[in-house]
């Protein structure tokens, strides 16, 4: 079959139809040049291969591409789609423009020098983050070290809050319930309000770790309650050491990349703290991005080693916020150590 000439686009004079399926709408794209029998099968190859939802209908006076994209999906979700459907018909028409053999090699040839190029950052589409779940957070280590965070301020002495020792407690799950509910409205605004929470609770998270920190040295230099028992200094230098790390993974986790939204869709040209996976991606796979757990990791290292383990900080902020977290950290093992020795001895 044979319908115009030319190159194979989409139809600027025509419009497209829209059909709503059970909890799919089908949107039917009208293309005009040049559209071959085997110019579709190359089309079909190619959704099937990279897991865009579109299939081609083929009329007497017309051929069709047919998206399907989400009843319930959001504008970048649909956009990504549509594109998607879009850049194949540019993928089979250079096929139809050069043998198959050569047209594998040019292929292959491209995609290695992409991949030797720009393998640190390897940007991930929607419908493949959809498909295979790669670089998607995981929620429940996030949603587990806010719990701890949220208990430890309730089992340190009252003497290291502010006000009443559930304030800070409160702020945090108020706000954890906050981002949650604004990470499932089905809105525009939804980014910029998680990222603004996130920020808001990121801020309190380390505005109580360096206060109880501050509170901790302070009743090691001058002498407090819980320094006249070994038992009581250790569990409570030990609760404020964690929570420190807490706070700082957080801080890593909101501040890296522009957050865990940036770092999946739009991820930056040069990274602020620089992963193993990212420095050497061949031992990653395909689309991998840092999620909380990697930062909770990076928070743990620096405050056991005082210093970078296996993450390199390169942006400024990254390396004065290791610099206080590990000088933070010092303080707290060094005095607690030596204070809860000299209590045994």
């Amino acid at each position: 079959m044979e319908v115009g000439s030319g190159m194979t686009d989409i139809d600027p004079k025509s419009d497209i139809e829209l059909h709503t399926v059970d909890e799919q709408v089908i949107v039917r794209v009208p293309l005009a040049g040049q559209v071959t029998s085997e110019w579709l099968r190359r089309y079909q190859r190619l959704a099937r291969a990279t897991g865009v939802p579109v299939r081609t209908q083929v009329h007497p006076d017309r051929t069709w591409l047919a998206v399907s994209v989400p009843a319930d999906g959001n504008q970048r979700e649909v956009a990504a789609t549509m594109d998607a459907a879009r850049a194949l018909i540019a993928e089979a028409d250079a096929g139809e423009r050069a043998p198959a053999a050569v047209q594998a090699e040019s292929i292959v040839r491209d995609w290695w020098a992409r991949r030797r190029e720009s393998a640190p950052h390897r940007p991930i589409s929607k419908v493949a983050v959809v498909r295979t779940g790669v670089g998607v957070e995981k929620r429940w280590p996030l949603f587990g070290a806010l719990a701890v965070a949220i208990v430890v301020p309730l089992l340190l002495p009252s003497r290291f809050s502010v006000g009443p020792g559930w304030i800070v407690p409160a702020v945090l799950a108020l706000l954890l319930v906050s981002i949650v509910v604004a990470d499932r409205a089905r809105d525009d605004r939804r980014p910029a309000m998680v990222r603004a929470l996130s920020v808001a609770l990121m801020v309190v998270l380390v505005a109580e770790a360096a206060g109880v920190t501050a509170r901790l040295v302070a009743d090691l230099v001058e002498g407090g309650p819980e320094t006249k028992s070994a038992t009581d200094l250790l569990s409570v230098g030990f609760g404020v050491w964690l929570y420190t790390i807490l706070a700082f993974a957080f801080l890593y986790w909101v501040l890296d990349g522009g957050g865990p939204d940036a770092r999946l869709w739009a991820p930056p040209e040069y990274p602020n703290l620089a992963f193993p996976e990212q420095l050497n991606p061949v031992i990653a796979p395909p689309g991998w991005r840092p999620q909380f757990f990697d930062y909770l990791y990076l928070g743990f290292t620096n405050a056991t080693a005082f210093s970078p383990t296996d993450v390199m900080p390169l942006a400024r902020w990254a390396k004065a916020a290791m610099t206080i977290q590990a000088t933070g950290s010092l303080a707290i093992l060094g005095l607690v150590i030596a204070r809860a020795v000299n209590i045994l001895q």
